[in-house]
């Protein structure tokens, strides 16, 4: 199992994106290594209100003197996520991680990336990785929300080697529809033997996606998130199904522990 630290983080900065989303910059005194798909768990108020942790997956990591500072991208939805967004530089918060199973890198030519909402957030860094392991792949970024606003940091990706294709619902930004019809028409454009899906966001959107890879009967890898008690395997509180080995029967497995990421054979999202 990888070394999961935990402690209090310092708050660098917090930049908004847009009307409700945030992005906040910790100060974390360690130097392990933090894998594009993995999560950490953040305390947002020792006095206990609200009691239970938020997961949150990594934006960025960047290697500092005293460790290594920690990007999250986030919503404010909630009471645990408006105190977040009122955190200011130099304030504590307190941070355990990294938790979870990170994307892997696989060697493919081409890497297409689905993203709805917040489930973006773990492919900037994923992007990143995959350029500093050496590796080439053509990047597309397929990135769908409700509106314009709703494409959080979308223009970040051009920097990191991305291309970023946008749809919104409205269709204030990008095509007009939904992001699994532009999946759709991206997948006779690349060469298939050498294609590799990566996916994150609103289950009903991942089904969609999932269902394309089973029929295309091309690789997918899910990065999942749940609401989590200890976020460390115990309280069975974030479990979904997934198909059992033999292909026909299901079972639980925990997000945290188990299957943050895992490929098309096994998830069960209906």
């Amino acid at each position: 199992m990888h070394a999961i630290w935990n402690g209090d983080a310092t708050v660098v900065a917090q930049v908004r994106y847009s009307p409700n989303c945030w992005k906040m910059t910790l100060e974390v005194p360690s130097k392990d290594p933090i894998e594009a798909g993995q999560f950490c768990h953040v305390l947002v108020d020792d006095a206990g209100d609200p009691l239970l942790r938020r997961p949150f997956s990594y934006w960025d990591v960047r290697p500092s003197p005293g460790g290594q500072q920690a990007a999250l991208l986030y919503t404010v939805v909630g009471k645990g996520t408006d105190l977040m967004s009122r955190k200011a530089p130099g304030s504590k918060i307190g941070c355990m991680g990294p938790l979870g199973i990170g994307f892997t890198r696989k060697p493919a030519k081409t890497y297409v990336f689905i993203a709805g909402g917040v489930g973006i957030v773990p492919f900037y860094l994923f992007a990143k990785q995959v350029t500093a392991a050496g590796l080439k792949p053509r990047m597309i970024l397929l990135f769908g929300g409700r509106t314009q606003s709703m494409l959080y940091g979308i223009d970040d990706f051009a920097a990191v080697g991305v291309d970023a294709q946008a749809v919104t619902e409205d269709g204030s930004r990008g095509r007009k529809g939904l992001v699994t019809n532009l999946l759709e028409e991206w997948i006779p454009k690349v060469d298939r033997s050498s294609l590799q899906l990566y996916t994150c966001g609103p289950d009903r959107m991942m089904d969609a996606v999932v269902r394309i890879a089973r029929r295309e009967k091309l690789p997918c890898e899910v990065s999942m998130e749940r609401h989590m008690g200890c976020a460390l395997g115990a309280c069975g509180a974030c479990v979904t199904r997934v198909l059992a080995d033999d292909g026909q029967d299901w079972r639980y497995s925990r997000i945290c522990m188990e299957c943050h990421t895992y490929d098309e054979k096994c998830l069960v999202l209906e």
